[in-house]
């Protein structure tokens, strides 16, 4: 079985997480993976440092549609037996090839589709609709939530069209990670082990919610002054973050430590904050969760899309409301005055993602889903 992996190659987050992880368990399965992309950047390279065939057929800009039938060409030349999308700008590629293409096309519902381009008017009024009209018109959609499965059905999407597979995290490799001090010191953080540390990775867009987060910090602070604040990301609100610390007299409190490349860094984060946090609007089924999971990180989050089918409150971590700044806080104090029930849930979101959410089991659901997407195509 060949199957390409069709996404743009400039993703980052959770979405080149997904793709990578999951193409280097589909290879354990003996399954020939591709990426097939139309740019290059840290996805790319990351995949052909895991050893993961890559083609580049560039699309220097969105409006360029002379790749169309470069794609279609290269697709139905391949000898794949089924190509997998991710992501608006494959979707939208896919749309206008797939009925000229000999093999199978499928696509994974990363997040809400009609929330992509929030923080982009212009994006969000040409892209979002053609975006959702490709999604109608792929056989197999594979959503990464229940949530996300049942939002589909309710804008009139067919049920039986959509499998639910949730993202998977590596547990059998062995992770790298500097000291306590050289993380804090690399991030430009003193690092004082009287002081409780809160954190959230997660890049600076609305939908993430970070200004939730930094309203979280304040009010939790005001009542316990041994508290520590470090931001992990960068994007559009980045700005608008740093004032809000600034107005607040909240800069000796909260670091904004930027975005982050080295995943010895980003391990290392989720293995020494005390409290790792997510304060989304929408999610899917983040990996920025999961990971703080593989390293028993105590977790608070917002209860929204994927997150509860992750985290059941009070067991694997705590959830808020959206937008409740004020139960989020208060969780905050909960935890950072009781290290014991921090060890405590963080072990036992260790143990329920090792168990549920393991990056094989991921792959082995995949394998399965095109096996019958496969023999069904060939059955007609």
């Amino acid at each position: 079985m060949k199957i390409i992996h069709f996404i743009s190659g400039g993703d980052t987050g959770g979405a080149k997480t997904h793709v990578l992880t999951l193409l280097n368990n589909l290879r354990k399965l003996d399954i020939e993976v591709e990426l097939l992309c139309i740019m290059r950047g840290i996805f790319t390279e990351e995949a052909e440092q895991l050893g993961i065939k890559v083609t580049v057929i560039p699309q220097e800009k969105r409006w360029d549609v002379s790749v169309i039938k470069k794609i279609k060409d290269y697709i139905n030349k391949s000898g794949a037996d089924l190509v997998h999308c991710h992501g608006a700008r494959a979707n939208y590629i896919a749309f206008f090839i797939m009925k000229d293409i000999n093999i199978p096309m499928l696509t994974t519902l990363h997040s809400d589709y009609r929330l992509d381009f929030k923080d982009n008017l212009r994006k969000r009024l040409i892209y979002t609709p053609i975006n959702g009209i490709a999604l109608r018109r792929f056989k197999h959609i594979l959503a990464v939530t229940k949530a996300f499965k049942n939002m589909l059905c309710k804008r009139g999407f067919k049920e039986n069209r959509i499998d639910v597979v949730y993202n998977g995290i590596e547990f059998e490799e062995k992770l790298d990670f500097y000291t306590k001090e050289e993380f804090y010191n690399k991030i430009g953080v003193a690092y004082d082990q009287r002081k409780i540390y809160v954190g959230i990775a997660a890049r600076l867009y609305e939908v993430k919610g970070v200004d939730v987060f930094l309203k979280a910090a304040k009010l939790a602070y005001e009542k316990n002054k041994d508290l520590r604040f470090v931001v992990l990301g960068d994007g559009d609100m980045r700005k608008t973050c740093e004032d809000y610390i600034k107005e607040n007299g909240l800069s000796s409190v909260v670091k904004m430590a930027g975005q982050v490349q080295d995943p010895v860094l980003m391990n290392s984060y989720y293995k020494y904050i005390d409290i790792n946090m997510l304060t989304s609007h929408s999610e899917s089924f983040p990996y920025a969760l999961l990971e703080g999971a593989r390293c028993s990180a105590a977790t608070i989050a917002t209860r929204v899309g994927g997150i509860p089918e992750m985290i059941y409150s009070g067991h694997d971590g705590f959830l808020a409301e959206d937008n409740d700044c004020k139960q989020l806080s208060e969780y905050i104090l909960a935890l950072a005055e009781d290290e014991e029930k921090r060890k405590e849930i963080g072990a036992n979101f260790n143990q329920k993602a090792e168990k549920l959410f393991s990056a094989l089991a991921m792959a082995k659901t995949h394998k399965e889903i095109y096996t019958k997407i496969i023999q069904g195509e060939k059955q007609k």
